[in-house]
């Protein structure tokens, strides 16, 4: 990405606490480590380029941002200044050898200039020793240094580092931003409400795209949810034919389920003609459906919706779920 391009992106997602940031820069209130913490796809990475830009840029504008420019901001933005160290997992965690890297930089002063700066990525991947290793330089930094650690799971981190940093956290993004990211992502005007519904992680919501998956997935439960109104015997065999062949771990098992809890919720809205923002395109043909139950009854298969992912969590496989699910809906709304 190019740093004029990054300066851009920080700006957007993420503008309050840019201020915030150039204004401590501006009052030479930085601290010298912090703890970026949020979901991916909240601009975590983006804000601490554009901080190592603001600091390293020869020539900030009026306005306190970086030129985007100059040579410094140039290297940032391409991974290649030596005194930006950006360090990322080596797999699924940061390993015992790049800790020993990052130590030996941090005792080294800054190859241009005085400052150099840290950025550590999948911070709460660390084990506790690993973590433990660096407090010490975290706490007293040689020269001019800024660490700044990006989190996902604030649990994850030590105690001990946490106070030791200025930890922020990064807020979801404004619904517009969010709706234009998931149409750049390629998501159609028809799911984005049931996309943004399921997920506040951009990157998440990109895995979901592979294989036409979420458009597949938004098919069949469709077709299972309008079946299931009409006490169809269907919509029992899809499970098989269709479900399944949607299977792909734990995470999809249940954000099936989670997209069925949706479809019904658009069910008993557009039943009871309180639907402002359907996930699907069907939800006023099945709120015409709906209207001939009793709105008891499709409350109680909401309910036994919301058990699924219970079931599943009990090791329960999916067709066995879904299947239960689906005879449990259909004998609630066909009883008398």
């Amino acid at each position: 990405m190019e740093a004029t391009e990054i300066i851009s992106q920080a700006n957007t997602q993420q503008p309050q606490l840019i201020r915030q940031f150039k204004q401590a820069v501006v009052s030479d209130q930085l601290a010298h480590a912090f703890l970026f913490v949020g979901p991916q796809g909240r601009g975590q990475k983006l804000v601490a380029d554009w901080l190592a830009m603001r600091l390293m840029c020869a020539h900030p504008t009026a306005d306190g941002e970086p030129d985007g420019v100059c040579s410094q901001c140039l290297r940032i933005a391409n991974g290649n200044h030596p005194d930006v160290i950006d360090l990322k997992p080596d797999g699924h965690s940061i390993k015992i050898d790049q800790v020993r890297f990052l130590k030996d930089e941090f005792t080294k002063t800054a190859v241009e200039g005085r400052r150099k700066i840290f950025v550590i990525e999948g911070a709460d991947t660390m084990t506790a020793s690993a973590a433990n290793g660096l407090l010490k330089f975290i706490e007293e930094p040689v020269g001019e240094q800024t660490a700044i650690l990006l989190a996902e799971n604030r649990q994850q981190i030590l105690p001990t580092v946490i106070s030791r940093t200025q930890v922020v956290d990064f807020p979801n993004l404004g619904q517009e931003m969010y709706t234009r990211q998931l149409q750049e992502l390629g998501y159609t005007d028809t799911n984005i409400a049931l996309a943004a519904e399921l997920t506040d992680s951009l990157p998440v919501a990109e895995t979901w795209l592979a294989d036409d998956w979420f458009n597949q997935s938004v098919i069949t439960i469709s077709e299972i949810t309008g079946k299931l109104l009409q006490l169809d015997v269907e919509a029992f065999n899809l499970v098989q034919t269709d479900i399944m062949k949607l299977s792909s771990g734990t995470s999809s098992h249940q954000l099936l389920v989670h997209m069925l809890a949706a479809a019904w919720r658009d069910v008993i809205l557009s039943a009871s003609n309180a639907l402002d923002t359907p996930h699907f395109k069907q939800s006023h043909e099945w709120g015409q459906y709906a209207q001939r139950y009793p709105m008891a009854k499709l409350l109680a298969v909401q309910r036994i919706i919301f058990t699924a992912n219970e079931t599943l969590a009990m090791n329960v496989n999916l067709q066995t779920t879904m299947e239960s699910v689906i005879l449990e809906s259909q004998f609630e709304l066909g009883g008398k």
